[in-house]
């Protein structure tokens, strides 16, 4: 318990019961900042509610839940136009609001979204307070790198917003040290803020996989199926690794290349492909304990460098890593520097169907892989740490 609590207000665009890899890293900074004694109020976006706002209260603080249009699930125009809008709505709910009557000594949010700036900048002048931000997503810039999108009109007026909302943080927490190139005008607030999970919850329920998936040593990919994954990639996997009776693919989870990889399987007659819907966080937890290895793959064009929420919740299940990621990514000297796993660069196909298969063919090794991903996760990976380290920013 520390000596001085502070009052926190976190800011995320997604919260449980939504199931996503953010809105699991937002509950599990929550829940670390109330166990280390401070005072935490989550506000998110809603688009089911019909009322402005809703409170409940779970787990220590309170979670305001917001009106606003829907941010997913819909065409690209629509959302833009929702996105631009989240500011505006999120003040209006807030004000409304039991939550804006408290007084905060902070304020905490995260990125994606980068249209929080002109409600953090609100909430800062109402309190006279800090604000931290949680970087996890360098838009637009990833999504010039992939080719998704050009530096026209939209690239600039997406930049302002992302510039803006930079400028409203007093620090800015960014995933890894190789992303300050991208921060030349906010250098002096830049540090590097690990992603976290909670090494200190209790243990998962058992999930039962079909006793035809449990016969095999499986390969596990669990978490969003977009375009920056590169998810062809794990195909050609698969293809490489399909005359193995002994193991399985597993891709756990949706977004908006699952239907087309599906379809790709079926086209390919991978029989060692098995899809499975998005579950629970805590089924999740449960359903990791059940595989043997984790899968991590992300598109060779990108430039930024994610230290993935999908490597902790391999690290936290005691899962060894095998990942295919874009060149120079830092993933590569964290998993390989403490054992845990294997790491490709994007593109090297042979070297990774050789690496899994070196992992397949020795248990003794995926044991001892196994082993040093839990060590990695409790010492570098706790969302304690990550509690503590945004704490220091209001002191």
């Amino acid at each position: 318990m520390q000596k001085s609590s502070l009052k926190l207000l976190l800011v995320a665009d997604v919260f449980p019961p939504v199931r996503t890899s953010a809105a699991a890293l937002i509950y599990d900074l929550a829940v670390s900042l109330v166990r280390i004694g401070h005072d935490c109020t989550v506000a998110t976006t809603d688009a089911q509610i019909s009322r402005p706002f809703e409170i409940d209260s779970r787990d220590g603080f309170d979670v305001l839940r917001i009106r606003t249009g829907p941010l997913k699930r819909i065409n690209l125009v629509r959302r833009a136009i929702n996105e631009m809008l989240l500011s505006s709505q999120m003040w209006d709910g807030y004000r409304a609001s039991p939550a804006a009557s408290k007084r905060y000594d902070g304020v905490v949010f995260y990125s994606p979204t980068i249209f929080f700036g002109r409600f953090i900048a609100r909430v800062k002048s109402l309190y006279s307070c800090r604000a931290y931000l949680i970087l996890r997503d360098i838009f637009p810039d990833w999504a010039v790198d992939l080719g998704l999108m050009r530096k026209g009109p939209h690239y600039w007026i997406f930049k302002a917003f992302a510039q803006y909302q930079y400028s409203v943080a007093d620090v800015i927490g960014i995933e890894s040290s190789s992303n300050k190139k991208y921060f030349s005008r906010q250098s002096h607030k830049i540090e590097v803020l690990h992603n976290w999970i909670d090494t200190d919850a209790p243990p998962p329920p058992s999930f039962s996989l079909p006793e035809y998936v449990r016969q095999h040593c499986i390969l596990v990919y669990a978490g969003n199926m977009g375009v920056a994954q590169d998810m062809d990639n794990l195909l050609r996997l698969a293809r490489r690794l399909v005359h193995r009776k002994d193991c399985r693919m597993l891709f756990v989870g949706s977004g908006s290349e699952r239907g087309r990889m599906e379809s790709e399987a079926r086209n390919l007659r991978l029989e060692n492909v098995i899809f499975y819907p998005e579950v629970h966080p805590q089924e999740l937890r449960g359903l990791l304990r059940e595989c043997h290895v984790g899968l991590i793959s992300l598109d060779k064009r990108l430039r930024s460098h994610n230290i993935t929420g999908k490597l902790l919740s391999y690290l936290e299940a005691g899962l060894p890593v095998l990942a295919s990621v874009n060149s120079g990514n830092d993933i590569k000297s964290v998993v390989e520097g403490a054992g845990a796993g294997m790491v490709l660069w994007n593109g090297e196909d042979d070297a990774l169907a050789n690496a899994a298969n070196r992992m397949l063919d020795r248990r003794g090794k995926l044991a001892r892989m196994a082993a040093a991903a839990k060590q990695l996760c409790r010492i570098q990976f706790s969302a304690t740490a990550a509690a503590e380290q945004i704490g220091r920013t209001f002191k």
